[in-house]
């Protein structure tokens, strides 16, 4: 419902936030908020990003696409796990990817596409800019001033993205003032929604607490602010870009950029041409070839623009992840490099564990439980895949000392990996109790025992009860082979 003519500016605003929190890009905000998360350092945040990322499973691959390329992986390790990927790249690296995948997939067909095209094309560009330029200037956090340039238009985008289904006729006002006039000032958006755009990527980075640094930038005044200016900067440069790479206005924004970064125009030059090509390319492993067909490109790097954006991606993987041999003979082999290092890190190995079982071994959904002090109880500590949240919560068991009181029990007492068909057999038919078929349903499963030097500690489990697909012995096969990654970090650790 569009705003009233007689509202103030305040309300429309708070109109379109609301519209957009609620209505229309809600995953958008929802992401933002998880990845925002300023205690975004602690080992407890790093996990909730992985599993958040691993929720969907086009954002992994396509992280895991970037994470692999010359710019964020210049050695060329193998990167095949999330888990990983946050460790290897830092968790402000793989939140900046994140950010970059959840504006590309805010974008949909509609009458103002190419506006929003548009935008997160100089969106893209600016941020590869910044991200150099504070390089350059030995930032503390390259990627937060990547990140704050990225959202630097996050209104302009979210409008043209969603007029439409908002705000229909503040929508058509714009464009046609644009389209009359060919400007893109502040003034015709003044005229024709009575807010600037700016002024909605200010009330939306507060609403959704994206970055302090964004809203410095985003102030009338930040020129004591080095990192903030760095941000506008290279939104200038951009954007001038548009009008050509030979032009005087090109000229004197790159001797701009020498200025702030005491370093020679020449250098200045080769090195800012050069990001055009890289944020291209970014584009490209994304899966956002429109976009990246409209970022500038000076005429050395043309040709090269046009093989990559037209090779695209390859194809994203289903909602339900299929066993891949390949995946998992990648982790087993970086699993096998953690558990030998000096100080293997087990909260890492469990991730990675999940992580093969999940994507590896295609389950629908992972739990590693522990047992508690007093092997009274079982409870999960880890979980990855469908419902994972709720599957947590449910995932609580009473354990005994003597005749075991459900199949998790029986599996610690006997020390064996089960796989419990459907309909169970006999043997363990008994043990399958209301509290078990809670959360495994009428789906067959797979348990594996962990120990430590023989002594148990919890348990792993796996199931495709979420997509009904079957389950195959080889699959069980596979998901005995973690389990054994699991136990063989645990003991490593244990000795040293």
């Amino acid at each position: 419902m569009a705003a009233g003519p007689r509202t103030s500016k305040q309300e429309r605003i708070d109109h379109w936030v609301t519209a957009l929190s609620e209505q229309q890009m809600p995953v958008f905000a929802q992401t933002a908020r998880i990845v925002a998360t300023e205690t975004a350092r602690d080992e407890r945040s790093a996990a909730e990003l992985a599993e958040m990322i691993l929720q969907d499973a086009s954002m992994t691959a396509r992280l895991l696409r970037v994470a692999n390329s010359i710019v964020y992986n210049p050695n060329r390790n193998p990167i095949s796990t999330v888990s990983r990927a946050i460790v290897l790249l830092g968790f402000e690296a793989v939140r900046s990817i994140c950010y970059s995948i959840a504006i590309i997939d805010s974008v949909h067909d509609g009458p103002y596409k190419q506006h929003a095209v548009q935008e997160m094309a100089r969106a893209f560009h600016a941020a590869t800019q910044a991200r150099t330029m504070a390089i350059q200037r030995q930032d503390k956090s390259p990627e937060e001033v990547f990140i704050a340039a990225l959202l630097y238009h996050l209104g302009h985008v979210a409008f043209w993205c969603f007029a439409e289904q908002a705000d229909p006729e503040a929508g058509a006002q714009l464009a046609a003032r644009l389209a009359a006039g060919g400007s893109e000032g502040v003034a015709e958006e003044r005229k024709a929604l009575g807010f600037s755009l700016a002024e909605l990527t200010t009330a939306l980075n507060r609403q959704w607490h994206l970055s302090e640094l964004l809203g410095s930038a985003l102030s009338d005044d930040h020129s004591n602010d080095p990192r903030a200016s760095n941000v506008t900067l290279a939104h200038e440069v951009a954007r001038t870009a548009e009008g050509g790479w030979e032009t005087p206005e090109m000229k004197q924004i790159l001797e701009r950029v020498a200025e702030s970064l005491y370093l020679p125009l020449e250098k200045v030059t080769r090195m800012v041409r050069s990001n055009a090509e890289d944020a291209v390319a970014s584009m490209s492993r994304l899966g956002a070839r429109e976009v990246g067909k409209l970022i500038p490109v000076p005429p050395e790097y043309a040709r090269r623009r046009r093989e990559v954006v037209d090779a695209g991606p390859p194809p994203e993987r289903s909602q339900f992840p299929e066993p891949d041999a390949e995946l998992q003979m990648k982790i087993l082999r970086e699993l096998s490099e953690l558990v030998t290092d000096e100080q293997p890190d087990i909260n890492m190995v469990f991730e990675m564990v999940l992580e093969g079982v999940y994507r590896g071994v295609g389950m629908d959904r992972t739990v590693f439980a522990l047992m508690s002090p007093d092997h009274k109880s079982l409870r999960a500590k880890y979980a990855l895949g469908w419902d994972r949240q709720q599957l947590t919560q449910a995932f609580h068991f009473a354990l005994s000392r003597g005749a075991p009181r459900n199949v998790f029990d029986h599996v610690i007492k006997t020390g064996h990996p089960l796989w419990v068909r459907q309909p169970p057999d006999p043997s363990v038919a008994g043990l399958i109790t209301p509290e078990v078929q809670q959360v495994t349903g009428e789906a067959p499963f797979f348990i594996m025992p962990i120990a430590v030097q023989q002594r148990p500690i919890g348990i792993l489990y796996a199931d495709r009860r979420p997509s009904r697909r079957p389950v195959e012995r080889s699959a069980f096969t596979d998901f005995k082979l973690f389990g054994q990654q699991a136990v063989l970090g645990l003991g490593y650790l244990k000795r040293h």
